[in-house]
C-alpha cells in the first residue's frame, strides 16, 4: 500500500512579505478549482478520532425524532411488536454493511465523499451527486432545525405562563412563541458550526448518552402503563398477507431513507479515523446496535401512548408535552433538543460543508458552507409542511430512490473496478486519471434512478416502489459492472503507470 506523503513549500519573499505555501500531494500540486484545506487529505495527528468518539457520534445521529417516528409508524400502521422490530433490524443491518464498507476508502485515504466520488463520476462530472447530495443535505438541515425549535417551545411553554398565548401573534406562517424558538434553535446550530469539526466531536460525546437517558424513562412510563412487556409484545397485528409486507417493504425503505445519505457521505467522518479498527469497532458498536435499541424504545413507547391515550403518539415532543410534571418536560425536551442538534451536525452540517466546498473550493469552506445550509434551511419553511400526512414517507421514498443509485456504482468503483486503490493525487486534478466526466457512471445512475422511480410513475408497477432502494442499488451496481469490467485490467494499469510519473516529479518554485 502506497504511503500518502505532503510536501509543504514554504516561499520566503523578504521580511515584511508573508510567506505563501503551496501544499503537495504526492508530490504534485492540485488544481486550485478542486482544493482547499477543508478537502485536503487527512493525516498525522489530524487523524485522532477513537472508537469512542464514532460510537458516541453514533449515539447522536441514532437519537433522531424522524428515525423515532418512522419506527413508531409502524405499529400505528398495525404491525406487532415483533413484526416491526424484525422491519426495523433488517433495514439498519443493511444500512450498517453499506456505510461500513463506504466507510473504508475515507478511513484509508483521509478524504471527503465529494473527493472520493471524483474517482466514479470524474473531477467534473462528480459535481452533479455532489450537489444532489448538498440539496437534500440543506432540506434535513432545515426538517432538523425545525424538530429542535418545536422541543425548545415544549421547554418555554412549561416554564413561562402565557408563552402559548404568543401564538396568536402569526409570523410568516408561525406563531410569535414558535418564531422565538425556531430562531433560538437558528443561534445554537450557528454557534456549533462556527467552533468546526473540534467542536462537534466534543460535543457528541456527551449529547448522545443525554437522549437515551430520557429514552429509557418513557419506555418505564410505557410499560408501567401497558401493565408490562408481556402485553406488548402479545399485542396481535392487525396486517396480514399482501398489506403486511407491503407495509414491511414500505417500512424498511423510509428506515433507510433516513440514513441513505449519511450511507454516501460516512468518509466526511471517518476520513478522522486513526485506523481501520477504530471506526469498524466503533461505529458496530453505535450504528446497528443503538440504531435497533433506539427503534425499540420507540416501538414500546408507542404502544404505551396507545393504553394511555387511546390512539399511538408518534412524536416523543408530544407525547412529553402531555405529561403534568413540568420538570419531567423541560428535562425531556431539553434533550430533545440536544438530541435533535446533535443529529443535524452530525450528518447533515458536515455533509453540507464539505459538499457546498466542493463546488466553490476558492470561495467556500466549512464554515461558510455551514452557514448557508442554516439560512436555506429556515428559507425552505419546514414548518409548512412537515407534519402533512404522509409528506415524510414520499420524501424518505424520495430520497432513497435518488442516493442508492450513487452507493452502488461507489461501491463497485473502489472494490471491484479500482481494486481497493485510488489514486490520491489525481482526484485533485482535472488532468489524472479521473479527470472530465465519467459517462459510464451517469448511464449507470440515469437507469438506476429511472428502474428506482419506475414503480411511481407506471400505475402497473406500483408495487415496485416499495423495493425502491434496493433496485436503485441493484440496477446501478449491475450496470456499471457490466459497462466498466472489460475496461478494469486497463484502469489499473492506467492509474499505476499515472502514479509511477507523478511520484517522481518534483515540483520548486
Amino acid at each position: 500500500m502506497k504511503a500518502v506523503y505532503f510536501k509543504v513549500l514554504i516561499l520566503n519573499k523578504g521580511e515584511n512579505e508573508m510567506s505563501s505555501r503551496k501544499k503537495l500531494i504526492d508530490g504534485v500540486s492540485p488544481d486550485p478549482s478542486l482544493y482547499n484545506s477543508d478537502l485536503a487529505p487527512v493525516e498525522g495527528k489530524n487523524k485522532n478520532w477513537t472508537w469512542w468518539n464514532f460510537s458516541a457520534l453514533w449515539m447522536g445521529i441514532v437519537a433522531n425524532i424522524v428515525a423515532w417516528e418512522v419506527a413508531a409508524n409502524l405499529i400505528a400502521a398495525g404491525m406487532s411488536f415483533w413484526q416491526a422490530l424484525a422491519c426495523v433490524s433488517t433495514a439498519y443491518f443493511i444500512a450498517f454493511i453499506a456505510i461500513l464498507l463506504n466507510s473504508f476508502s475515507g478511513a484509508k485515504y483521509g478524504v471527503p465523499f465529494p473527493v472520493l466520488i471524483r474517482a466514479s463520476f470524474g473531477t467534473k462530472g462528480s459535481q452533479v451527486p455532489v450537489f444532489l447530495r448538498a440539496g437534500l443535505g440543506v432540506f434535513w438541515f432545515g426538517v432538523h432545525m425545525y424538530i429542535s425549535s418545536m422541543a425548545v417551545n415544549v421547554i418555554l411553554s412549561s416554564t413561562f405562563q402565557g408563552w402559548a398565548n404568543l401564538g396568536e401573534i402569526n409570523i410568516l406562517g408561525l406563531g410569535l412563541n414558535e418564531f422565538l424558538a425556531l430562531a433560538f434553535s437558528f443561534i445554537i446550530h450557528a454557534y456549533v458550526i462556527k467552533n468546526g469539526m473540534g467542536r462537534i466531536r466534543r460535543f457528541e460525546g456527551w449529547a448522545g448518552p443525554v437522549i437515551m437517558i430520557v429514552s429509557i424513562g418513557l419506555v418505564i412510563w410505557a410499560l408501567n402503563s401497558t401493565g408490562g412487556m408481556g402485553n406488548i409484545t402479545s399485542t396481535p397485528s392487525t396486517l396480514s398477507g399482501t398489506e403486511f409486507w407491503s407495509t414491511f417493504f414500505i417500512g424498511m425503505t423510509a428506515l433507510l431513507g433516513t440514513v441513505a445519505t449519511l450511507m454516501l457521505n460516512i468518509a466526511d467522518i471517518t476520513k478522522h479515523s486513526r485506523t481501520q479498527k477504530d471506526h469498524i469497532i466503533g461505529q458496530g458498536i453505535g450504528m446497528p446496535i443503538m440504531f435497533i435499541l433506539f427503534s425499540i424504545m420507540a416501538l414500546i413507547t408507542t404502544f404505551g401512548t396507545m393504553s394511555v391515550y387511546g390512539e399511538p403518539i408518534t412524536n416523543p415532543i408530544y407525547i412529553l408535552a402531555e405529561f403534568d410534571n413540568p420538570i419531567i418536560v423541560i428535562v425531556g425536551a431539553a434533550a430533545i433538543f440536544i438530541a435533535t442538534l446533535s443529529t443535524n451536525i452530525a450528518t447533515n452540517a458536515i455533509a453540507v460543508g464539505y459538499d457546498l466546498t466542493n463546488l466553490l473550493p476558492k470561495k467556500l469552506n466549512f464554515q461558510k458552507s455551514g452557514f448557508i445550509a442554516l439560512i436555506i434551511g429556515v428559507i425552505s419553511a419546514p414548518w409548512l409542511w412537515y407534519e402533512e400526512g404522509g409528506a415524510m414517507d414520499v420524501v424518505l421514498g424520495a430520497i432513497g430512490s435518488t442516493m442508492a443509485p450513487v452507493l452502488g456504482i461507489m461501491l463497485v468503483d473502489f472494490f471491484i473496478i479500482r481494486r481497493f486503490e485510488y489514486n490520491l493525487s489525481n482526484l485533485y486534478r482535472h488532468d489524472g486519471v479521473y479527470g472530465g466526466w465519467n459517462k459510464e457512471s451517469f448511464i449507470a445512475f440515469g437507469l438506476g434512478i429511472f428502474a428506482a422511480f419506475i414503480g411511481l410513475f407506471i400505475p402497473q408497477l406500483s408495487y415496485l416502489y416499495d423495493f425502491n432502494w434496493f433496485i436503485g442499488v441493484g440496477v446501478a451496481a449491475i450496470t456499471y459492472t457490466v459497462i466498466m469490467w472489460p475496461k478494469r485490467g486497463k484502469i489499473v494499469k492506467n492509474e499505476t503507470i499515472r502514479s509511477g510519473n507523478v511520484l517522481e516529479k518534483e515540483e520548486t518554485v
